[in-house]
């Protein structure tokens, strides 16, 4: 779904921008003044989820979620182990096993089609932030340049909009709601576009349980849905090997 994936936000609404005109002989030049910035659209999104300190409790977070496809039901297991830096990623059908991804000691790997493939380079890079519950309070350990790129819409409602670049200049765009500062969408040529809807609460902290995905290598979208959310549970070991 993770970010921070949360001192309470400094809160404002809209992106507001005062500008003047300054009149040198025949020519004016605009000059305008950024009240919003990148640091501010995240300190929001944390206090929008649930504040600071809940965000500083979190230790590793449990989502078991289904999605259908073309009349099949699969099983996305996700279990983000914050604390060891570690990330699970399951995928079932008919309690068989579809597609497993495993981040752990700095390490990636794929299991598809009883095929392993090893992540590594420019995509495990990318798939480090994975590891972590809320990302955004991260990004500067795993070296993310961070900018505010402006307003733009995500089915009708306004967002801000950050731009992160990796170490691999691989560029990914967050949207932001400026009413509520919920996370509404990222967006990135690896990963493709992935929308976040229907917030609700689980525990204390505000994450979504409708989360659509789509990119160039899915015949049409995927609505996943989360059934249930655990936080902070002591992890077998196993879950990793």
């Amino acid at each position: 779904m993770k970010r921070t994936v949360l001192a309470l936000a400094i809160m404002f609404s809209g992106a507001n921008f005062e500008s003047r005109a300054v009149v040198e002989g025949d020519s004016k030049i605009q000059l305008a003044k950024q009240e919003v910035t990148a640091e501010e659209v995240v300190q929001k999104y944390i206090a929008a989820v649930g504040g600071q300190n809940v965000v500083n409790n979190l230790r590793n977070l449990e989502m078991v979620m289904k999605a259908e496809i073309q009349g099949m039901t699969l099983s996305i297991r996700v279990v983000t182990d914050q604390e060891n830096h570690r990330a699970l990623n399951l995928t079932e059908m008919n309690g068989n096993q579809v597609a497993k991804t495993l981040i752990k000691d700095g390490k990636g790997v794929v299991v598809s089609m009883g095929q392993e493939q090893e992540i590594s380079g420019e995509r495990l890079n990318s798939m480090k932030s994975q590891t972590y519950i809320i990302p955004e309070m991260h990004y500067e350990d795993l070296g993310y340049e961070m900018s505010y790129d402006g307003t733009g819409e995500v089915e009708g409602e306004k967002a801000h909009i950050l731009l992160l670049k990796d170490a691999n200049d691989v560029e990914t765009r967050e949207f932001y709601s400026v009413e509520s500062g919920l996370k509404l969408m990222t967006e990135s040529e690896l990963a493709g576009k992935v929308v976040y809807e229907d917030y609700k609460d689980w525990e204390g902290i505000i994450l979504p349980s409708k989360i659509t995905m789509s990119n160039s290598m899915m015949p049409m979208p995927m609505e996943v849905n989360v059934v249930s959310l655990r936080m902070n549970q002591e992890l077998d070991d196993q879950l990793f090997d």
